[in-house]
C-alpha cells in the first residue's frame, strides 16, 4: 500500500485523479469527495476530513444494490440462502480482494505510524475504502453511477466471492478451469530475526507466469501470491 501524503500536492493534481479515475471508470464531478473517500482518520480525525462518513454511507448503499441484484437475478432462492449469498459478497475479505484488485488500495492516505505489515489491519483498510469510494460516487453522481461501479467491480467478479478466503485454493481451482496444472508454490527467501520473519513466496504458473507475495509466515505469503495472480488473471 502506497503512502500518500496528499492528493492534491507537488503539481500533479489533475495527473494523480485521472490515473485513479481511469482505473475507477468513474470520472469525478467534485475531486474533494475522491480525495475524502481515500483519506484514513490518522491524517484527520475530523469526520468530515476522513472517509468513515463516506464509509457508513458506501456500506448502505451496497447493501441496498446486491439486495435488489440478487434478488432480481436468484428467483430460487429464499431468504435464508438470499442472505447467505449477499454476506459472501460485502465481507471485508471479499472487498478487500475488490479494492486490491483495482489498484484502490494503492491510493489510500495513511498515516506513517499506522502499521500496514498488520495483515489484519491491511485488510480492514482495503475493506473500507471500498465502500467510502462506492459512498462518494453516490453523492457524486446518482444511484445510477452507484450501480453501475458496484456491478462493474463486484458483481463482475462474484465467482470469486464464496472462496475469496482461500486465493490459493481459488487460484488452483481457476488454473484447472484454464487447462493449466497446479500452480507450483516456491520459498525464495525469509528475512528478519526468527521472532519478525517476512516470507517471500513465488508462484509459478505452468504458463510459464510467475507472481509474489509477502507474509509473516508461509502461509500468509503463499495466499498473498495467489491474490497477485488472481489480480492480473482477473484484470486480462
Amino acid at each position: 500500500m502506497r503512502f500518500l501524503k496528499s492528493l492534491f500536492s507537488y503539481g500533479k493534481t489533475d495527473d494523480t485523479i485521472r490515473i485513479i479515475e481511469k482505473k475507477l471508470n468513474y470520472k469525478f464531478h467534485n475531486p474533494q469527495l475522491l480525495n475524502t473517500a481515500l483519506t484514513h482518520r490518522s491524517l484527520f480525525s475530523n469526520p468530515i476530513k476522513n472517509y468513515e462518513r463516506l464509509e457508513f454511507l458506501g456500506d448502505a448503499v451496497l447493501d441496498h444494490v446486491i439486495s435488489e441484484w440478487l434478488f432480481n437475478n436468484y428467483p430460487e432462492l429464499d431468504e435464508g440462502n438470499l442472505t447467505k449469498k449477499r454476506a459472501s459478497l460485502v465481507n471485508r475479505q471479499f472487498l478487500g480482494f475488490l479494492s486490491h484488485t483495482y489498484s484502490i488500495i494503492d491510493y489510500v492516505k495513511v498515516d506513517s505510524g499506522v502499521d500496514l505489515k498488520d495483515e489484519k489491519v491491511a485488510l480492514n483498510i482495503a475493506s473500507d475504502v471500498y465502500e467510502s469510494v462506492v459512498g462518494a460516487i453516490f453523492l457524486d453522481g446518482g444511484e445510477s453511477k452507484a450501480v453501475d461501479f458496484i456491478e462493474g467491480t463486484l458483481v463482475k467478479n462474484i465467482k470469486f466471492a464464496d472462496e475469496n478466503q482461500n486465493y490459493k485454493g481459488t487460484l488452483i481451482e481457476l488454473c484447472h478451469r484454464k487447462g493449466l496444472e497446479s500452480p507450483q508454490f516456491e520459498l525464495m527467501e525469509s528475512i528478519g530475526p526468527e521472532h519478525d520473519k517476512i516470507f517471500h513466496i513465488n508462484v509459478k504458473l505452468s504458463n510459464g507466469k510467475v507472481y509474489s507475495g509477502n507474509g509473516r509466515s508461509k502461509k500468509s505469503a503463499e495466499q498473498n501470491a495467489a491474490r497477485s495472480a488472481l489480480e492480473v488473471i482477473n484484470s486480462g
